[in-house]
């Protein structure tokens, strides 16, 4: 588990905190790079596992804005671990970060309760920017 906070700032309570569910260290490398690039309004610490059961783990311990979630884990695969997770934390935003860029799959996902699909490789860091600043205000 690594933890990255970019900028850095002086209060917490101006962090968007982001919790990056993925197994694929060059994937959370990119979405480093997205955030980096997008010029966000406020301040953002991206915490990424690479399991949902770690996930688990870390958000029954600190809370978090936000999570990225792809859809192609060790430890579950498939839109079920939006379900894990929603019934879990109902009211954290879940955003799929998934290399799958399929209709269903995404209508699927957001009827499991995903806040948000983005497809990798495929999105510049405005979107995410924009849910980042919607869900942290």
């Amino acid at each position: 588990m690594a933890s990255y906070l970019k900028p850095h700032i002086e209060s917490e309570s101006q962090i968007a905190r982001i919790l990056l569910i993925e197994d694929c260290k060059s994937d959370v490398f990119l979405v480093e790079q997205m955030l980096e690039n997008a010029n966000l309004t406020c301040f953002y610490e991206i915490t990424d596992v690479p399991r949902l059961i770690d996930a688990f783990r870390l958000l029954d311990k600190r809370p978090f804005d936000l999570v990225m979630l792809d859809l192609n884990l060790t430890d579950i695969d498939g839109v079920s671990s939006i379900s894990a997770l929603h019934s879990q934390m109902p009211n954290l935003p879940i955003v799929v970060y998934s290399g799958l860029d399929d209709k269903k799959v995404k209508e699927k996902a957001l009827i499991c309760g995903a806040f948000d699909y983005l497809v990798k490789g495929k999105e510049t860091g405005l979107k995410l920017k924009h849910i980042i600043e919607t869900v942290s205000t």
